[in-house]
């Protein structure tokens, strides 16, 4: 069932549809940002409906894509919100805190809209950790993870760090030039194996492998493939293939940065 004129809540049928507006909006602000931090698809939809039916809106429908989400009204008065994602990344804590807002609005009767409004941007505008330890963590666990791979020696450890984080860098600032993963990670990718390569030749290093293996594995699309599987297997098929297909294209990248630099290094005599 619906909400109707004769809920207490409202004086007037008009008040009713403003309220209903507010809500679907601010089911549509929370889809978007949990889309944007990270979330999956099914949780998105999960807890836009959620929203929209703690406050008496059953007849509510969405649709999540990683690039879209769509609220609309099967019945009645038939509202539809749409909002497009430019921009996705991974930000656990802004997660959790949209599931705490979630859970919070859920439990209250005719919530605060305003304050609920202000929240989410507060949410949205919330601060990430400082980049130095960002990035400082970042080098360590592809240094770490080159070890694993046997390369355990402490220059290739010292320069695995320090190149990981200089791809990583060049990684974020093309993404705010172009926002075009795949292309971002040519170039990351392209400027990693050349370092590895220049290191090789001035023989610090005996090869470049591990550190180009190491320095890499912050640019590939480890979550994006999980995600891909779990939207697949809940029955969100277009949000699971475009996944699956986001991540082929970010590993095809990847290989085609590190293999254009190999290649030539090759044929002008270098050895692995």
């Amino acid at each position: 069932m619906d909400t109707s004129t004769t809920d207490p809540r409202f004086a007037t049928e008009a008040e009713e549809k403003e309220y209903k507006k507010n809500i679907l909006k601010i089911a549509l602000f929370v889809g978007e940002l949990m889309i944007k931090n990270g979330a999956e698809t099914s949780r998105v939809e999960d807890s836009v409906l959620r929203i929209c039916r703690s406050q008496g809106f059953y007849h509510a429908n969405v649709f999540t894509t990683p690039t879209v989400v769509i609220i609309s009204d099967e019945k009645f008065d038939g509202f539809c919100f749409m909002k497009t994602i430019d921009k996705r990344g991974i930000n656990l804590n802004k997660i959790s805190m949209l599931n705490n807002f979630s859970r919070e609005f859920c439990s209250v009767k005719n919530p605060d809209i305003d304050k609920s409004i202000a929240e989410l941007y507060e949410i949205d505008r919330a601060e990430s950790y400082p980049l130095w330890f960002f990035y400082s963590c970042t080098g360590l666990a592809s240094a770490c993870f080159a070890c694993l791979l046997g390369g355990n020696q402490l220059q290739n450890f010292i320069f695995t760090f320090i190149v990981a984080i200089i791809g990583d860098i060049i990684y974020d600032q093309i993404m705010k030039i172009s926002s075009i993963s795949a292309f971002s990670c040519v170039v990351a990718s392209f400027v990693i194996t050349i370092l590895g390569v220049v290191l090789t030749e001035m023989n610090i290093l005996a090869t470049p492998t591990m550190l180009i293996v190491g320095s890499i594995m912050p640019l590939l699309p480890g979550v994006a493939v999980i995600k891909s599987i779990r939207d697949l297997i809940s029955g969100n098929l277009i949000s699971g293939i475009s996944r699956v297909f986001e991540a082929f294209m970010i590993l095809l990248s990847i290989a085609s940065g590190v293999g254009v630099v190999l290649d030539l290094w090759f044929k002008l005599g270098g050895v692995l």
